[in-house]
């Protein structure tokens, strides 16, 4: 008998092909592949509901969750660590660790913005560009201002804190993200910002990445290669492995960008997953075991931190198991937790300058500080970036797009 193309064949019997994707039926293995080929596309381009595909939707599965807690736990790392390193209890390389996560987020989730609203013909380089000015600057302004404004207050009071230089010329590099950029405009860090250097090469690594992803789908040619150039510098010099440096990060967070495009296709194939459990398991002890303290960003590292990572994501796509208070506590705790990254530096170094003595009290004190004024930081700025994205939008007659589009916008990390 001949299956029509509009028919599709569940346990229950005939049902319409557009009720048989809503329902979860798949195609019969019988039907002609060119059939089954024809319903993929369906659920490729969202023509139909998304069964079988890459969701960060929170109703649908735990990735979005997973996400946000790998956030929150990258940023309490980086912070954690810098207080046991400049609270005079030791030396630890986690701070290097929690960085190295914060880009292979990012890497992921840039890909899944570009590749779920990019199918939009009118997005382009523009809108993804305000979008991602916004989402760094309206908590990177204010928190540059800050770190110069507290180590002023600091050196005018008689105290001296360790800081880099504090002048107008490397503020304003700072603020152009120029800091250690390899060319005649670079400059050093600002005070005590000696961490923010990888946001400007996260920052960096979007314009430029942006430019080309949208210049190979010939959107805007001209001002992908206007914008692509400029943007190159700082990517490429840490496109590299030089030992004891952190000169591999762009290619760890195109590692982590290219993870997305593979995780999508995988899905659509059903993965097994007690062999992705297992995965997980293997890979991550596999790079704990492989991971050298001191040179924790090294090259050789990074394959398993992104397979770690991505059998992660293919796990958590399959469940739905963090209790709806625990995902929202989570919620809670990643964001703010770019602010956290931002803030945190300088709280602890002014914590520990006016209060001498190395005790692990002193320390505890100091991570509990930064944690409440990076969560009241992040309620006065860092949480507003979709309303500046808006104004800025709208005064260049762009169209208006809901950032928060479920639980998608909030899992993003770095972006």
């Amino acid at each position: 008998m001949r299956i029509r193309s509009n028919i599709c064949i569940n346990k229950l019997g005939l049902v319409p092909w557009r009720s048989s994707v809503a329902r979860g039926c798949r195609p019969r293995r019988g039907l002609k592949p060119g059939k089954q080929n024809w319903l993929r596309e369906r659920r490729r381009y969202g023509e139909g509901i998304d069964v079988f595909m890459f969701s960060l939707d929170q109703a649908k599965n735990d990735t979005s969750v997973i996400l946000n807690l790998l956030r929150a736990v990258a940023a309490q790392v980086v912070c954690i660590g810098h207080a046991w390193n400049f609270g005079g209890l030791g030396r630890t390389y986690a701070p290097t660790d929690g960085v190295l996560l914060f880009f292979v987020l990012s890497g992921f989730l840039i890909a899944y913005t570009l590749d779920s609203k990019s199918r939009s013909p009118s997005y382009g380089l523009i809108d993804f560009g305000i979008e991602r000015f916004s989402r760094i600057y309206t908590a990177y302004l204010p928190a540059i201002l800050a770190i110069g404004l507290a180590t002023l207050v600091l050196r005018w009071s008689g105290i001296e804190i360790a800081a880099d230089p504090v002048n107008l010329k490397t503020f304003i590099g700072n603020l152009l993200m120029q800091q250690n950029v390899p060319c005649c405009l670079s400059v050093g860090t600002f005070g005590t910002a000696g961490q923010l250097t990888s946001v400007a090469v996260e920052f960096h690594i979007y314009f430029f990445v942006g430019a080309m992803y949208f210049l190979l789908r010939g959107k805007t040619v001209v001002l992908c290669c206007l914008v692509a150039a400029p943007f190159s510098f700082m990517p490429l010099a840490y496109f590299s492995n030089i030992p004891g440096t952190d000169r591999a990060l762009f290619v760890l967070w195109l590692m982590a960008f290219a993870s997305y495009y593979v995780a999508r296709r995988v899905i659509e194939y059903r993965p097994n997953i007690p062999f992705w459990c297992l995965a997980f398991v293997v890979t991550l002890t596999t790079w704990l075991i492989e991971r050298t303290p001191g040179d924790d960003a090294n090259l050789r590292q990074y394959p398993m931190l992104v397979l770690w990572f991505f059998s992660l994501v293919l796990v958590s796509q399959h469940v739905r198991v963090i209790p709806p208070r625990l995902a929202k506590l989570i919620t809670v705790a990643a964001d703010y937790s770019f602010s956290l990254f931002l803030v945190h530096l300088t709280i602890l170094r002014v914590i520990f300058t006016v209060w001498p003595g190395y005790t692990v009290w002193r320390a505890l004190f100091a991570i509990i500080v930064a944690n409440v004024l990076a969560f009241v930081f992040a309620l006065l700025f860092e949480r507003h970036y979709h309303r500046v994205s808006d104004l800025i939008k709208a005064a260049l007659g762009r169209p208006l797009r809901g950032w928060r589009t479920g639980s998608a916008a909030k899992a993003s990390a770095g972006d």
